[in-house]
């Protein structure tokens, strides 16, 4: 497993950024440098959990959902799919990487989010 975290995560709810890291590989390889700052936390992300967490009691599990929602469309197709290929060594379907890295980054702004003392986790 990967030791190396991005910025602000704590470990907390993913154990393992390798396919985050390779993600970012990926939009490189490929040119897509959009791609790669649309993955990347924002300012409005963490003002998006601290709308969350303020508007109601969510449990984290709640949180992941809304936050995966919200991320969604900035997760490039083409690069999910080949770079999570790329970490399970084998083929995924196009919606199974959005899915994937959509959590993945829901995860990590909750993470970051936590480390900031926006929210609590436990």
């Amino acid at each position: 497993m990967g030791s190396r975290k991005p910025l602000l995560a704590t470990g907390k709810l993913v154990e393992d950024y390798t396919p985050l890291f390779q993600y970012l590989d990926v939009a490189m390889e490929l040119g897509k440098t959009e791609a790669k700052e649309a993955i990347l936390i924002r300012s409005a992300d963490l003002e998006k959990v601290r709308e969350l967490a303020g508007s109601a009691r969510l449990t984290v599990a709640q949180l992941i959902n809304s936050l995966t929602e919200y991320v969604r469309h900035r997760i490039d197709p083409e690069v999910a799919t080949v770079a999570l290929s790329r970490y399970l060594n084998r083929e995924v379907t196009t919606e199974y990487a959005i899915t994937f890295y959509a959590k993945l980054l829901s995860c990590w702004i909750i993470e970051a989010s936590s480390t900031l003392n926006i929210i609590m986790l436990g």
